[in-house]
């Protein structure tokens, strides 16, 4: 494999380091470094705003570093060089930015968070602008270098670092939530022993970075071990060995609501929904390669049809509560409220089966605006209620549980109630997901999200199958808006809007497109960060969207990749790296030996 020339490897951490230094100035000026920093990470020695300044310089060196798939790893003192170059660059644009800032132009009239708290935050404290430039240039080298060393450790040295430093930035932002539920149980000691004001006390934080780093070093051998054992084993005992895997983990999220208490466990049941969504989108995106952007749609009809039938406020008068009593009715009207959004899948998927792409992507948002209009309009009120929605919807469940265990006595009211049920259906979905993808069907739609031409001459009838896949869909995601009416008791327009399908779409690409163990991850990182940040309930968008182009830009196939798509895009990326190197590095054409 050729090495790359000092001058290419040079400008490509010089690359890394205007990238770095432009996401420093956007995180900055846009004030989400103010607003982080307010918040700490250890008391009095480390906020979070400083936090995530020096992971961009980090990472940007960690780039740096890394040799491209084409191209042999140069010496590390290279690397090591790349790195602390990378975090020169990205340092001397917010040194740029500090020196601009000291000149008569009045930059607040267009940057409106730049202001003299963020100015003396980004110079140190520093009373000349040239030094606080200094100091950022310098500091930056030295956390681009630090990226670089990342990159040069074992492995088995760098993943434990990695992960103690994210487990204690975790444990503290969880301050809010950990610290009242452990006052709740009587442990007042363990809570004054982590947490001090917002953040971690020094003596924690070096508890947990111990203690998480000691556990990734052992688990490293152990793992390879494990792995070992479990390949010489009979199919038989490694199906019992995942098998009780699998009901380890399910015990471990029954308890949740036990451990987390109401607020961790609304949080949950906001999960397991947006969870439920994410799963029918997967099918018709992830399988089947139909970008459906009005997927809302579907989650108000599954909502707006189970409010008609159990509600006595609605328009029939709760037919399913006189048929089944209170606490049947929404087991009756489901099967009734999926075969309606399934022909709502079917009525939408039939006018675009000839389109494909971003033409499918505009018409399908358009479907989903359309929906939107009809729950608010005034010819459809007295069905769906216009803007005062329909109130009154019963649940099956009961408001609060209580039972014992021996000496041990249990509670669940609220969300810890509801969030066996959706837990149920998220696992009901997931195995349909997992069955459909390895059937003939599941095979049909691969085929057709490759190539629907190809698909189509070789025998898949794909009018079929992609009404079959929009139907599939609508079915799960009317699931998750039946579910989400009973929690709410009540269902209103204003819940339906775009930006729910932008959410779940998200969540897809974020996880894998096609990987279920994918979406599950999505769910948890887009939904439930999110939710336990509500501080910064402001930048979720703003944070959205830098996610979704980091992803696009650093592994686009996703967190947990399906692997057929995982090597579709690498093969193509390695062909184009292939053909950068040999053309050399001033001409377009391969160089001939």
């Amino acid at each position: 494999m050729p090495a790359m020339t000092i001058s290419a490897w040079l400008r490509r951490a010089a690359r890394l380091g205007v990238v770095a230094g432009v996401a420093l100035i956007y995180l900055s000026l846009v004030g989400l470094v103010g607003a982080f920093e307010e918040r700490d990470v250890v008391t009095d020695v480390l906020k979070l705003g400083t936090l995530m300044l020096a992971a961009v310089a980090v990472i940007a060196g960690y780039r740096a570093a890394l040799p491209p798939k084409t191209a042999a790893a140069p010496p590390g003192v290279m690397r090591l060089a790349a790195g602390v170059l990378a975090g020169t660059v990205a340092g001397a644009f917010v040194g740029a930015l500090l020196l601009l800032a000291a000149t008569p132009i009045d930059l607040q009239t267009v940057f409106v968070r730049l202001n003299a708290a963020l100015i003396a935050f980004l110079s140190f404290d520093a009373e000349s602008p040239v030094v606080g430039a200094a100091l950022q240039i310098g500091l930056n080298a030295v956390l681009g270098g630090v990226g670089a060393v990342l990159v040069l450790l074992p492995d088995r040295f760098r993943r434990p670092l990695v992960f103690a430093t994210l487990a204690v930035a975790l444990v503290s932002m969880a301050e809010p939530y950990v610290r009242p539920r452990l006052d709740q149980l009587d442990m007042d000691p363990i809570a004054d022993f982590l947490y001090s004001g917002h953040g971690l006390t020094v003596a924690a934080s070096v508890v947990v970075f111990v203690l998480v780093t000691a556990v990734a070093v052992a688990w490293a051998p152990a793992r390879s071990q494990v792995d070992r054992r479990l390949a010489v084993l009979p199919a038989e005992r490694r199906r019992s060995v995942r098998f009780t895997s699998f009901i380890l983990i399910g015990l471990l999220v029954l308890a949740l609501p036990l451990i987390t208490g109401q607020f961790i466990s609304q949080v949950l049941v906001l999960v397991g929904l947006y969870l439920l969504l994410a799963l029918g989108l997967n099918i018709v995106v992830g399988y089947a390669g139909l970008l459906d952007l009005g997927y809302v749609a579907f989650f108000a009809v599954g909502a707006y049809l189970m409010a008609i039938l159990t509600s006595a406020d609605g328009p029939l008068g709760a037919p399913m509560v006189a048929i089944a009593g209170e606490q049947g009715a929404f087991f009756v009207a489901l099967p009734i409220v999926m075969v309606g959004a399934a022909l709502t899948g079917l009525m939408i998927g039939a006018p675009v089966l000839r389109l494909r792409g971003d033409y499918l992507a505009i018409v399908t948002l358009g479907f989903g605006e359309i929906a939107r209009i009809l729950f608010l309009s005034d010819a459809l009120e007295p069905w769906l209620g216009g803007v005062q929605g329909i109130i009154g919807i019963p649940s099956p469940l009961p408001q609060r549980v209580d039972f014992a265990l021996g000496p041990i006595e249990i509670s669940w009211s609220g969300p810890q109630v509801i969030f066996y049920p959706i837990v149920l259906f998220c696992l009901l979905a997931a195995v349909v997901a997992y069955r459909l993808a390895g059937s003939r069907v599941g095979r049909a739609w691969n085929a057709m999200r490759e190539d629907e031409e190809v698909a189509e001459i070789t025998g898949v009838n794909t009018v079929n199958y992609k009404l079959l896949a929009f139907a599939m869909g609508a079915g799960l995601g009317c699931l998750s808006g039946a579910l989400f009416a009973i929690q709410l008791g009540s269902v209103f327009p204003g819940s339906f809007n775009v930006l729910v399908s932008i959410t779940v779409l998200a969540i897809i690409i974020l996880g894998g497109m096609g990987s279920i163990p994918g979406v599950i991850l999505g769910a948890l990182v887009l939904i439930g960060l999110p939710e336990l940040l509500r501080e910064f309930a402001e930048y979720r968008l703003l944070v959205y969207g830098g996610v979704l182009v980091a992803m696009m830009l650093l592994r686009p196939e996703g967190l947990i990749p399906n692997r057929g798509r995982q090597r579709e895009l690498h093969e193509q990326d390695d062909e184009d790296e292939q053909y950068a190197h040999e053309a050399g590095e001033d001409v377009a054409k391969p160089v001939v030996a």
